[in-house]
């Protein structure tokens, strides 16, 4: 029986809004995330394209404006929160992009590609205001050994109110992969971005001079409040309590250590059962965490079994554990019923866990799954990049 489980990662069309926060020494806003609709979702499919984007090993003149920029960009979520889209401007063309912390690309489909490649997509038609840099190319690989790879330009890039002026966008020409979105705005550090001969800035590091603050915050989330990203500035009125900082150990990934965990409401493990280093990834819907992390995760699930390729069904009506992990002295969570996310056989009435098996042995990841549930901050504030989290 082949494994069909519901993705949010089918577009949804609609209007930026920006909300520009008036400052004088700097700007600051906020984008609208817009979830996706219903698809199926294959976790086989997911876990291709992340082993492609996090290899088993680790690898290895800006216009500012006068006035510094801050604002939010609404981001609207699917009805399973799986993936949000943001309405972005490149050139003079708007597209839904999946702003991922996990890669430093920022890329959209292209009038140069096949029709057949780019069907139900806006392409990008580089106007008077982009600039093509000569001989210059990128690549990345995707699900199954799938390519997306083509040429680069400088083009003003618009999300909400504040503009990056000859920001890198890399044009699609070559497709073999399908997407919902109409590309992706990478927001991770651009010691990993796929331009050459030269690695180019991301949206943000193009955005560092003129932000009043140098921090964005993904709050992405489903209780029926808009999902935004906000640039340039915290919003104190979008989550409670104080933030928890804990300092990233990567100049690639936004990625930070965990230390302890607890299963429900047992006790935490002891220091010598860690979870270790764990990216943080709005382009990925899971969360991917050590065997044996996930083995004993489950084993306080009834009926819970494992299934060829990794994945774990339990009855549909089981008590589902919460998960609680620590970063420094703070204790965040995952809750039990975001765990149980979807159906697996209706008729034997068992459903699919979130929690899956880190990839390559090597990578956790916290995906949309985790980052819905905090208001996550992104600061490059001091030499030492920082996350940031506190709950709606």
């Amino acid at each position: 029986m082949s494994l069909k489980l519901l993705q949010l990662i089918a577009a949804l069309a609609a209007s930026a809004h920006g909300l520009a926060v008036p400052d004088s020494q700097g700007a600051a806003f906020s984008v609208d995330a817009l979830p996706s609709t219903s698809e199926e979702f294959d976790p086989a499919a997911e876990r291709q394209m992340l082993e492609a984007k996090y290899p088993a090993t680790h690898g290895d003149i800006k216009e500012a404006r006068s006035v510094k920029q801050s604002g939010s960009a609404k981001v609207k979520p699917a009805s399973s929160g799986l993936s949000f889209f943001v309405p972005t401007v490149v050139g003079n063309q708007t597209f839904k992009l999946i702003y991922d912390t996990g890669s430093a690309d920022l890329w959209v489909y292209s009038n140069e590609s096949s029709p057949f490649q780019s069907l139900d997509h806006p392409t990008y038609v580089p106007t008077s205001s982009a600039e093509l840099l000569k001989n210059y190319n990128w690549s990345i690989k995707y699900a199954f050994g799938s390519e997306v790879s083509g040429v680069v330009y400088t083009d003003t890039v618009k999300a909400g109110p504040v503009v990056a002026h000859k920001q890198a966008v890399e044009a699609a020409t070559i497709i073999q992969a399908e997407f919902a979105s109409d590309g992706i705005l990478g927001l991770a550090f651009s010691t990993i971005n796929t331009v050459q001969p030269k690695k180019q800035k991301t949206f943000f590091e193009t955005l560092l001079p003129t932000l009043k603050k140098k921090v964005f915050a993904a709050n992405l989330r489903l209780d029926g409040k808009p999902a935004t990203w906000d640039f340039g500035y915290i919003d104190d009125t979008k989550f409670k309590g104080k933030i928890a900082y804990t300092p990233v150990v990567s100049q690639k990934y936004w990625s930070m250590n965990v230390s302890t965990y607890a299963i429900g409401k047992g006790s935490f493990t002891s220091s010598k059962k860690t979870v270790g280093e764990v990216l943080v990834d709005s382009g990925t819907s899971l969360v991917y965490l050590p065997e044996a992390v996930v083995n004993d995760y489950y084993s306080h699930i009834r009926g819970y079994k494992l299934l060829e390729g990794g994945s774990r069904t339990f009855p549909c009506n089981s008590t589902i554990p919460d998960f609680h992990f620590k970063i420094d002295s703070t204790t965040l969570s995952i809750p039990g019923r975001d765990v149980n996310y979807t159906v697996y056989d209706p008729a034997e009435r068992t459903c699919v866990g979130a929690i899956q098996t880190q990839l390559n042995s090597k990578y956790s990841v916290l995906g949309n799954l985790f980052m819905r549930n905090y208001y996550v901050v992104h600061s490059r504030e001091e030499a030492t990049p920082k996350l940031g989290f506190a709950p709606h």
